[in-house]
């Protein structure tokens, strides 16, 4: 297990989680006007609609399950095993699985760092990977909180368990 420098993660450009998220999570882009997501949108916990970057679908069971701590890694023979049997789907088709998949909504104030997310769906682990992106508090706020801090620090450590340590600080 690497030991890490904290401090010197750094928040992802909003571009990075995209391929995070398409490519590594294989989640669908959708189309935030998409009439299928207004239920969604409507949460109070989504970000301001004029912040949003991206509305992402997450309905592989494989990555779902990983996201929800069912499987311990992508590394592991359980998370082989079940992606080999995920159906794959499109924008298009993603109509069947909407009640249990889990959206991702990404906002950005300035278009390069996420300053929101929300997690529509369970998926605990998804948002230990959101909150490394942040990267670390104190560069966000040099008074962050010991508890931020550690809750951060903790992420990190469960993004690495995950098998997902290229997530962490990368840009």
């Amino acid at each position: 297990m690497p030991v890490y420098d904290f401090k010197s993660i750094q928040p992802t450009n909003v571009n990075v989680i995209d391929q995070l998220l398409v490519n590594h999570l294989q989640a669908i882009r959708l189309n935030q006007d998409d009439e299928r997501l207004i239920t969604i949108l409507e949460d109070p916990f989504v970000p301001p609609v004029e912040t949003i970057v991206a509305v992402y679908c997450v309905y592989r069971k494989s990555i779902l399950d990983l996201l929800q701590g069912r499987i311990a890694s992508i590394e592991s023979y359980d998370f082989q095993n079940a992606s080999v049997k995920d159906k794959l789907m499109t924008a298009e088709s993603v109509e069947g699985v909407l009640d249990m998949a889990t959206f991702v909504v990404i906002a950005s104030e300035d278009n390069t760092y996420m300053s929101h997310y929300f997690i529509g769906g369970e998926a605990e682990k998804l948002n230990s990977i959101l909150n490394v992106c942040f990267g670390h508090p104190n560069l966000i706020d040099e008074q962050a909180s010991k508890h931020s801090i550690k809750r951060f620090e903790q992420d990190v450590l469960i993004v690495e368990k995950m098998g997902c340590q290229a997530f962490i600080g990368s840009e």
